[in-house]
């Protein structure tokens, strides 16, 4: 029986999560690990939906949630996403202790912070049930868990450590008080909720939990001999809702980011996405009315993961709708202004962090600087681009990695793990890092919380 490592990473569009065996990082066998799968549907088992919607009389998770929110779009109803977005700003509480805007609650009865906790609860079960059905981790051990966040505001994301692991105390409470409940396709009701979520939060026990900064968890999973090991990384981690670069020099044992080269911008999967859309509506001259122009732009919404896929990989791709066909291209995506202003900040943050951790490299007496990407934008020729572009003989020189290894594509897997192992590469990384990486960790007991008096809703 092992001890086991657990990394959570809860990502803007998708959520993921990983087991190692507690020391993988310096005994790495790739057949050890297990990435989980959270989901019994979407795109990948591996995904899970980062969504959480309130309805009329229930809250509805996932893929669900997601489902609902895209039906009920006419009435300006919206699910909940973005939740590392929100946990990245300066003021973390006064932002959990708002109201959630009305296109999310139309009841007005929760507060950010109870939506949080109860996404994270499901997201806590989903985990749980991957755990009974993975025939490895049946078997039990020790679990220790951690997650993954962005170093966001200056070094200030290890300050944040104790709001973030008292969330997840909170919502480890409601799962065990509501059960499998938090799994049904239907959602918990409003009632349920508002009997059990006050309880929940004010009688949350003391819980463990590690934080491995993402640029590190990348750090970890590149140099646990996967095809080698560097003492300098640039990572560039583009998600959905941002686009982190990081950079880290491994002095020993040890690995550390270095500050001054850390960049965020604003831009990521999201932003594309709204590019493709834009220049879709522009050559879509049959569709001038605002009723039809709404109608394209949720059809474009729905299918917008394989458009852009298709448009990456291949350089165009065919959008079908109302028996007309528009085609467009990479080159026609590249030409949009406000992609080429996203494409220059890019360069020059990718260039900005490079030049730190060149320096630093070469002050060690170091040859090379590796640079990876991970996320779901790490296979966009944008991205590749932007790696490889500074392959220059000028020492340390650049050695691009790829974003997906080649044991990835191993039997075990069963071809799951491959499509989207840039995006699961941080909750990898994360559980392979030994403790000597964390950021932060501890347990910490949650005091009572009296900012959540949820009404008791309709059942």
């Amino acid at each position: 029986m092992s001890d086991w490592t657990l990394c959570i990473d809860f990502g803007t569009a998708f959520s993921k999560a990983a087991v190692a065996p507690t020391g993988a990082w310096t005994h790495f066998d790739p057949a050890t690990i297990r990435p989980l799968m959270l989901s019994a549907e979407g795109q990948n088992t591996f995904l899970l939906d980062s969504a959480i919607f309130v309805d009329e009389d229930r809250v509805l998770f996932g893929c669900a949630a997601l489902n609902e929110a895209d039906a009920q779009a006419d009435a300006k109803r919206a699910a909940l996403r973005s939740f590392k977005t929100l946990l990245s700003v300066s003021d973390l509480e006064r932002a959990l202790n708002t109201n959630a805007p009305a296109t999310i609650d139309p009841h007005r009865i929760f507060q950010m912070r109870d939506l949080i906790v109860l996404y994270l609860a499901y997201l806590l079960a989903t985990i749980d049930r991957a755990l009974l059905a993975d025939p490895v981790l049946a078997q039990g051990g020790v679990l220790r868990r951690r997650y993954a966040a962005p170093a966001w505001r200056s070094g200030d994301s290890a300050g944040m450590h104790n709001v973030v692991v008292r969330l997840f105390a909170e919502a480890e409470a409601f799962r065990a008080s509501v059960g499998k409940r938090l799994l049904s396709p239907d959602g918990l009701s409003l009632r349920t909720i508002s009997d059990a979520l006050p309880k929940a939060m004010a009688n949350a026990e003391a819980l463990e939990m590690g934080l491995v900064f993402e640029a590190t968890a990348a750090a970890a999973y590149t140099s646990a001999g996967l095809e080698g090991s560097g003492s300098h990384l640039i990572v560039v981690d583009m998600g959905a809702g941002t686009t982190d670069i990081a950079a880290l020099a491994r002095i020993g044992a040890r690995t550390l980011e270095l500050p001054e080269a850390r960049v965020t911008l604003k831009q990521a999967g999201d932003f594309l996405d709204r590019v493709i859309a834009n220049r879709v509506l522009e050559s879509a001259r049959w569709a001038r009315r605002a009723d039809e122009r709404a109608e394209l732009w949720s059809v474009l919404m729905r299918q917008m993961a394989d458009i852009k896929e298709a448009i990456m990989a291949d350089g165009r791709a065919t959008l079908r709708n109302q028996g007309r066909s528009i085609a467009l291209s990479l080159r026609d995506v590249e030409k949009d202004e406000d992609f080429r202003e996203f494409q220059k900040s890019l360069q020059q943050a990718y260039d900005h962090a490079l030049a730190i951790v060149r320096d630093d490299a070469r002050a060690r007496g170091r040859s090379e600087v590796q640079a990876i990407a991970v996320g779901g934008g790490a296979s966009t020729p944008l991205i590749q681009d932007l790696i490889r572009r500074k392959m220059e003989s000028t020492r340390p020189r650049v050695v691009p990695r790829p974003a997906t290894p080649d044991w990835a594509h191993a039997r075990e897997f069963r071809g799951n793990l491959a499509p989207v192992f840039p995006q699961l590469a941080i909750a990898i990384g994360g559980a392979l890092a030994p403790d000597s990486m964390l950021a932060a960790r501890g347990g910490i007991t949650p005091p009572a919380n009296d900012q959540s008096d949820i009404p008791v809703g309709r059942d």
